[in-house]
């Protein structure tokens, strides 16, 4: 719940940085800052090596490595962050040979973008930990309070010191180096930061883990992301625009997935007996709220838009109702997941990764050309719902239980309608108690 609120919090925050940058940057403003945004994204993505998986598992599972698991992670993010950073920088220096449209804006701009992607690999490292260690509700304390400056810092370079597509990228790099000052803070607050502490046996147990899931997280990013560099070479810049916008609303609707699979794994991997079936009945309850998020998206969509970004982003409603059906889906198999990490089977995780990708990458570019971005919409729904389906099927192979756990039924609605029965009951219970001792 506590998640679920920072959230719903950070959901308001982030759409009002969403119209902020909409509104005063333009569609082609906005397609150039999402741009320059994807090769940092892309190499922080490459750069996390699965050791945010592999953290956040044995942070739970060994209590007495955390320290290890700490410096590893500084380490890691050290050398492998800046020689990505370098790598990319040179890349679009040269004119990003091979895909020069990826190389379109000021090179000012990449150069202030990747010189954090070290910065970003040892937050998403260090707060792995803190997630294995169950601490929840400082994450979600640090997310909104990140949130909420980066707001600040946004209006303070758009609106008063209007620096368009250069204050937006200042905004993430000042938001990066300080929620790298914070999570250090929290750390040693904690008492897991220490004097540097090396642990051979847990680092070649946490690579073993780590690799695979490596190769998952590399996978999904581009079952998520490959559209939006597909729509960066094939069609112009303010598409990408009107694509990010779409692709930014829809995943909101994740807001309660993220909120679940976040307290999820660490409550599994800190717990030594639970319910396999656990996992089958969250996501019923997942579905049947994602499900009304969807629908009503759907209805509002063209409202919605014209409103918050104004007429100018009419293009985004189309793609937006094409993504909700993949949203619904993929919502079943995000929660299910964790069971399978909890059971280390991070390596059934890393084929149907795999294949979804295929299916993306091939859906993209067959659809793309007919139907633009509503195509590379089309093509992440068949992808999602495809990886929700194999999820659910190995999940389900591991447990041994039914399919029918899956479905959501009268019974599951009939839970909410108890819930409202028994606070309705205890709250006029304390009113008439608070009644009578007034009276």
């Amino acid at each position: 719940m506590t998640t679920l609120l920072a959230r719903m919090v950070v959901l308001g925050l982030a759409l009002v940085s969403s119209i902020l940058l909409a509104r005063l940057l333009g569609p082609e403003g906005r397609g150039l800052f999402a741009l320059v945004l994807l090769l940092p994204e892309l190499a922080r993505t490459f750069g996390l090596l699965g050791i945010e998986q592999a953290n956040a598992v044995y942070a739970g599972l060994q209590p007495d490595g955390r320290r290890a698991l700490v410096w590893h992670s500084a380490a890691l993010a050290t050398i492998v962050g800046g020689a990505l950073a370098i790598t990319t920088m040179c890349y679009v220096a040269f004119g990003a040979p091979g895909l020069p449209e990826l190389a379109r804006g000021p090179m000012v701009l990449y150069a202030i973008a990747l010189s954090t992607v070290p910065v970003g690999l040892a937050v998403e490292y260090w707060r792995s930990i803190m997630r294995g260690m169950n601490r929840i509700l400082t994450l979600n304390l640090v997310e909104m309070g990140a949130k909420l400056i980066s707001v600040l810092i946004l209006v303070t370079f758009l609106v008063w010191l209007d620096l368009g597509v250069l204050g937006a990228v200042l905004t993430d790099f000042i938001l990066n180096f300080g929620t790298l000052a914070l999570v250090l803070a929290l750390l040693r607050h904690m008492g897991i930061l220490g004097k540097p502490s090396v642990d051979w046996s847990l680092a070649k147990r946490t690579a073993r883990f780590a690799f695979p899931a490596y190769c998952a997280v590399v996978l999904l990013y581009l079952n998520y992301r490959v559209d939006q560099f597909i729509i960066a070479i094939l069609l112009p810049t303010e598409q990408l625009g009107f694509y990010v916008i779409a692709v930014a609303l829809g995943e909101q609707l994740w807001i309660l997935t993220g909120a679940v699979a976040n307290a999820l794994l660490p409550h599994l991997t800190n717990s030594k007996d639970r319910d396999p079936a656990l996992c089958a009945i969250i996501a019923r309850h997942v579905l049947v709220w994602t499900g009304a998020g969807c629908c009503l998206v759907f209805f509002l969509a063209d409202i919605l838009i014209r409103i918050t970004y104004s007429s100018a982003f009419a293009e985004a409603v189309a793609p937006l109702r094409w993504l909700l059906p993949g949203i619904f889906m993929g919502s079943a198999g995000k929660v299910l997941v964790a069971e399978l990490l909890a059971r280390e089977k991070v390596r059934c995780i890393v084929w149907m990764a795999a294949i979804t990708a295929i299916v993306n990458v091939t859906g993209s570019l067959v659809l793309i050309p007919y139907m633009g971005i509503s195509g590379a919409a089309l093509a992440s729904t068949l992808s999602y719902t495809l990886l929700s389906f194999m999820m659910a099927w190995f999940y389900l192979r591991e447990t041994h239980l039914s399919w029918l756990l899956l479905i959501p039924g009268w019974s599951d609605l009939l839970t909410y309608s108890n819930i409202w029965s028994r606070w309705r009951t205890v709250f006029l219970g304390k009113h008439q108690i608070a009644r009578g001792v007034q009276s």
